[in-house]
């Protein structure tokens, strides 16, 4: 009997003590999903800060069963060819290289060099570090691996079996939430895309500008470069290398006033936002008054003076309330910056105003340029025909 009543209270006990952990973690759940919402996740921190994880690095030969003829663009373009290539065989590549103690060995192994010259790769489950040759597919579009990833779900239209121009509104808006949620920078993400391109096309590491590597020759026009040999726009098409993103003139999608001039129009203006912004960045991190600083000064200057005057000063029928209201708030630091010159005490001033550019960058980038016409009457932006542009 004593057993019994022993058991029995045993028994109870534990149930009410299930029973009070249960309570507890109900009650938990309740107080927290606002902070769960809030935490973002990895791939999507990646679309801001521009980090790529290597262990969500899938490689190009998984994009080649949809996308054969964009493969081919890029397969004979200096992404994937020169870009290497220059690690192993450009005579500058060794002189860097030993200037910042990196070894022989290791300059397309395992160094910053490939971080912009290739593709950098790790298996997470067995530990092993790849480099991929060349700039891949995901360099610019973004790691797309892992569970949560992007490479499966941006080219599923519906139930099995449902096509492209099958598929509903609702489903549309529901995978390109996905796709943004897993990382994916796609043709609308003007203002990221073109962050990517600048952050290799400006030397913005001051260790690595000092051991001589300079920018690349003349400035880098992001129409010039987005609409020459690196352009891959078949998706539609398949014969024809179409001038704008297929995708982002698609008139499945998207209203008929989209055109190929004005997606030209709002690329150049974003390219002139994310320069002022990148060089801003790039001269906050500066250590001194030298040759790296004295480069951003220029380029911060000729990025403002497109902005403020060939833009703003020159045209009277286009309203540009975003370019306006930037000009306004940034110029003070930027007067400062040509009356005294560059100063370490200065950087929160230079980071705050590469803030303020990127605001202004990712509202402009909204824009499909049709609105712009007036810019064309200027001659800024290139016209073409681009070198390299690659025809099936």
């Amino acid at each position: 009997m004593r057993r019994t009543i022993l058991l029995w209270l045993r028994v109870t006990w534990r149930s009410w003590v299930l029973l009070a952990a249960a309570v507890l973690v109900i009650r938990a759940g309740a107080q927290q999903p606002a902070r769960q919402a809030a935490a973002p996740r990895q791939a999507d921190t990646a679309r801001q800060t521009g980090e790529i994880d290597p262990t969500r690095i899938e490689g190009h030969e998984k994009c080649v069963d949809c996308h054969k003829t964009e493969l081919r663009a890029w397969s004979a373009s200096k992404h994937s060819t020169r870009a290497f290539d220059l690690l192993r065989a450009a005579p500058t590549a060794l002189e860097y290289a030993t200037k910042l103690g990196i070894t022989p060995e290791n300059i397309a192994r395992k160094s910053l060099c490939v971080e912009c010259h290739a593709t950098p790769q790790h298996d997470a489950a067995s530990g092993r570090v790849t480099v991929l040759p060349g700039v891949s597919c995901e360099t610019c579009h973004n790691p797309s691996g892992g569970t949560d990833g992007w490479l499966n779900a941006h080219a599923v239209y519906g139930p099995p079996g449902t096509k492209r121009e099958e598929e509903s509104p609702a489903h549309y808006e529901e995978r390109m939430a996905r796709c943004r949620e897993a990382g994916q920078l796609r043709t609308s993400d003007l203002y990221l895309l073109a962050k990517r391109c600048f952050s290799c096309h400006v030397v913005d590491d001051e260790k690595l500008a000092q051991a001589g590597h300079e920018h690349p020759k003349g400035d880098f026009e992001l129409v010039e470069k987005s609409l020459g040999e690196v352009r891959h726009n078949f998706f539609i098409d398949p014969a024809k290398n179409a001038q704008a993103s297929t995708l982002w003139i698609d008139p499945l999608r998207h209203s008929p006033g989209r055109s190929a001039a004005g997606r030209m129009r709002a690329m150049f203006v974003v390219g002139k936002l994310v320069d002022l912004e990148t060089s801003l960045r790039s001269l906050a991190t500066a250590t001194k008054d030298d040759d790296f600083s004295s480069k951003m000064e220029k380029r911060i200057s000729k990025a403002f003076a497109v902005l403020s005057e060939d833009l703003l000063a020159e045209l009277k029928r286009t309203k540009l309330g975003e370019l306006e209201q930037l000009v306004k708030d940034i110029q003070p630091t930027l007067e400062k910056l040509g009356a005294d010159g560059f100063s370490t005490d200065d950087r929160r001033l230079y980071l705050e105003a590469a803030g303020k550019v990127a605001r202004a960058a990712t509202q402009f980038a909204d824009r499909d340029g049709s609105e712009l016409g007036e810019l064309d009457e200027l001659d800024l932006i290139p016209k073409g025909p681009f070198d390299g542009v690659f025809q099936p």
